[in-house]
């Protein structure tokens, strides 16, 4: 006997489906932000995570963590990368900026 498919309820209002439907056909948006919008919208019209992952060409675990995220973050804070552990940049935002401007700035004239 086969386990009763499980469909995660997902809301998408109309104005962030329109959202996703640019950012899904964007050529400037980064290729995970594009193909997680896909996938919310595939499951918006078919809420199953294989049919889903046939469409997009993901795994259907690829489908089942997008749809998590959605449900525990939102459905457009699901787009974005979660942050990275690491270590702590070394440099404050400050002084990356006082760089930057500093950097910006024409060279002055060498004195004779």
């Amino acid at each position: 006997m086969a386990a009763r498919r499980k469909i995660v309820e997902i809301s998408i209002a109309d104005a962030d489906a329109v959202t996703l439907g640019a950012i899904a056909r964007s050529r400037t948006e980064s290729a995970s932000r594009v193909e997680r919008a896909r996938i919310l919208l595939h499951y918006r019209e078919e809420p199953s995570h294989y049919a889903v992952a046939r469409m997009v060409g993901v795994t259907h675990q690829t489908v089942q963590r997008c749809l998590a995220r959605a449900v525990r973050f939102g459905v457009m804070a699901a787009l974005d990368d979660s942050p990275r552990p690491g270590k702590a940049p070394e440099i404050t935002e400050a002084a990356r900026a006082w760089l930057v401007s500093l950097a910006c700035q024409k060279a002055k004239e060498p004195v004779s």
